[in-house]
């Protein structure tokens, strides 16, 4: 695909207007008070993180945590940080209200006794797939340091539900969701300076060691007991304020390299979810595309700001400075910091992940009917 037909990260939030009406979905809450799934399970990084990495141990190249502010500045009206990347709501929190909670599920960190039952965030910024990744960021936790949190979690559980057959009962009614992998690029193939893997793999090697390990953690997952399970591919990262800082790309409005790499992971994770859904006939795996779901002809945005982050950030940076100074309407911006979008890019990412628009949004079929299956 071609550079100048690439807009940035989570780019259709410029279109909100007609999409928002459109989408029934839209103000955060299900047509229906009853909710959807038994509970919901997320997994992730920073797109997908609600607090897991606060007050963690940070190390000499950066860290992966949003606990400060200009973070969460519209997440509430007392603008408080919770530890998301984005200045409100993330994608499992847009999902949440899709599915009919009234509440957002809470993360790992600080939920106890019977909250764990409506399900439970174990996403952490600046993970990966790899054990490896982010590991320059401080204490983050890899899907594989994730799914030993989900497996505490289940033990508790006994104690809740009782016997293993109530509790394999009552996982395969829940929603699990995985947005794992952009780190294993941002944070570890692209970094050579701080990480060998560039010169151990060819791009293609790369994402198929990729694949191969995001393979072996998804069938632990479904020993574990999930039936009803979506996996986010990765962005456009290549049309990041982040990337178009640090890497060349000739003058176009995305890192090309970066991309096509990107392409070589997705598409071998959709190949993935097949094989599953094929070797695994109790369960149901689906692939959301946000790759597309992020590319248009940037023709179409007008005036609108398309390569640079709203909050300050410190040159050719990740994350928004510590108090740093915010834009005035965060509606006209892509960005929010160097790497995450607005949370009405999430919003939009969410909807269509909910409830797929366009052909190739998601394959074979969108959360709405993934969650209706083995009821």
């Amino acid at each position: 695909m071609k550079g100048e037909l690439l807009m940035v990260y989570y780019c259709l939030i410029i279109i909100i207007g007609g999409l928002l009406l459109e989408n029934k979905y839209v103000d955060g809450a299900s047509s229906s008070s009853k909710k959807k799934v038994s509970c919901y399970f997320v997994f992730g990084d920073s797109q997908a993180d609600n607090g897991n990495n606060n007050d963690m141990l940070e190390r000499e190249y950066g860290n992966a945590r949003a606990d400060y502010k200009p973070y969460g500045i519209d997440f509430s009206k007392q603008s408080i940080p919770t530890g998301r990347f984005t200045n409100g709501r993330n994608v499992p929190d847009f999902i949440a209200k899709f599915l009919g909670f009234r509440d957002y599920i809470p993360p790992f960190k600080i939920t106890k006794s019977r909250t764990i039952l409506k399900g439970v965030n174990y996403a952490s910024g600046g993970a990966g797939i790899l054990r490896e990744t982010g590991r320059t960021l401080g204490q983050v936790s890899s899907i594989k340091k994730q799914l030993e949190n989900h497996n505490y979690t289940i033990s508790q559980m006994h104690g809740l539900l009782g016997s293993k057959t109530k509790i394999t009962s009552y996982l395969k009614r829940c929603l699990y969701t995985i947005q794992i992998g952009s780190n294993d690029y941002l944070n570890n193939f692209f970094m050579p300076k701080l990480y060998q893997t560039s010169s151990q793999y060819s791009p293609k090697a790369y994402a198929i060691a990729l694949n191969k390990e995001l393979s072996t953690q998804l069938k632990i997952l479904y020993d574990q007991g999930a039936r009803k399970v979506a996996i986010f591919g990765v962005g456009s990262i290549g049309c990041t304020p982040y990337a178009r800082a640090n890497f060349e790309h000739r003058g176009l409005p995305c890192v090309d390299k970066m991309n096509s790499a990107i392409q070589l992971f997705n598409d071998g994770l959709k190949s993935l979810v097949q094989q599953l859904n094929t070797n695994l006939p109790a369960a149901k795996f689906t692939f959301i595309d946000v790759f597309k779901i992020s590319t248009i002809d940037p023709s179409d945005y007008g005036k609108k700001v398309l390569d640079a982050p709203c909050c300050e950030v410190e040159v050719g940076g990740m994350q928004c400075d510590p108090f740093g100074k915010v834009c005035g309407n965060r509606m006209d911006y892509m960005f929010w910091d160097g790497v995450h979008p607005t949370e009405i890019g999430f919003r939009l990412v969410a909807s269509r992940a909910f409830n797929a628009k366009q052909a190739g949004d998601t394959y074979p079929f969108d959360i709405n009917h993934l969650v209706k299956l083995y009821k």
